[in-house]
């Protein structure tokens, strides 16, 4: 079974974050639920074979982009996938000034 983790966003506006770390493809109905619920996912895939990752990846994004959601690589082996009420906004790299005003 998957290592599930949430937690509440700091603002009053309800947001949550859902941190997955899946052992299967059959933890992939986790990313579904949370989506659906409108909660952003942390995908961690990094303890898993390059081929099960990929798997899951995939399915993760077809599926974030059916509920016409986003999605960023945070990391090796780590993403971001939002419901479409949550924008995600990156900063430009090497950028001093801040864009999120």
């Amino acid at each position: 079974m998957s290592e599930l983790t949430a937690f509440g966003h700091s603002l009053s506006s309800g947001y949550e974050v859902v941190i997955i770390k899946p052992q299967s493809l059959s933890d992939t109905t986790l990313i579904v639920q949370a989506l659906r619920a409108d909660k952003a996912v942390i995908l961690n895939l990094e303890e898993l074979d390059i081929a099960e990752a990929q798997r899951i990846s995939d399915f993760a994004a077809g599926s974030t982009f059916a509920i016409n959601g986003n999605q960023s690589r945070l990391g090796d082996g780590v993403f971001l996938f939002t419901p479409s009420i949550i924008n995600i906004q990156e900063a430009p790299a090497g950028s001093t000034s801040t864009p999120f005003a």
